[in-house]
């Protein structure tokens, strides 16, 4: 039964850079993620299309390659902005960057539907997953 996968960044520069220490994980995941709905938060896009990426032409053909799959969903942030940026401005008990922290809100979210989660990063992400009995298809 194809799932709603919800991707963070790590997964995409792991995936486009051959010299990433996730890149053999990266490619594994690729085939196994193929038959599934990817939900791409918008700020994971600023994160990966950086001036490294940009420079690097078939990194960016093969991107854009995946988020024009019709299996692909980017998923507008803007409910999440204003809290998430408060968050990481204004508490100083955390070492979550504003990306992560809208992604954690995301997965919050019952109203969006996420059956799983990718990332790199899982210690940022565990205890809101299993909150919301959402899969990580990923953990060190």
């Amino acid at each position: 039964m194809a799932k709603n996968i919800l991707i963070d960044t790590g997964y995409w520069i792991a995936l486009l850079n051959e010299r990433d220490r996730h890149h053999a994980t990266a490619r594994v995941l690729e085939d196994d993620l193929s038959v599934h709905t990817l939900l791409i938060p918008w700020p994971t896009l600023f994160e990966c299309v950086d001036t490294r990426l940009a420079r690097r032409k078939d990194s960016v053909i093969r991107f854009k390659h995946l988020l024009l799959r019709p299996r692909t969903a980017l998923v507008d942030d803007s409910p999440y902005r204003h809290k998430s940026l408060h968050f990481v401005l204004e508490e100083t008990n955390h070492t979550l960057n504003l990306t992560d922290h809208i992604i954690r809100s995301m997965i919050q979210d019952v109203q969006l539907s996420i059956d799983a989660f990718v990332g790199f990063n899982p210690g940022d992400f565990y205890d809101v997953c299993a909150a919301r009995g959402v899969d990580m298809l990923y953990r060190n």
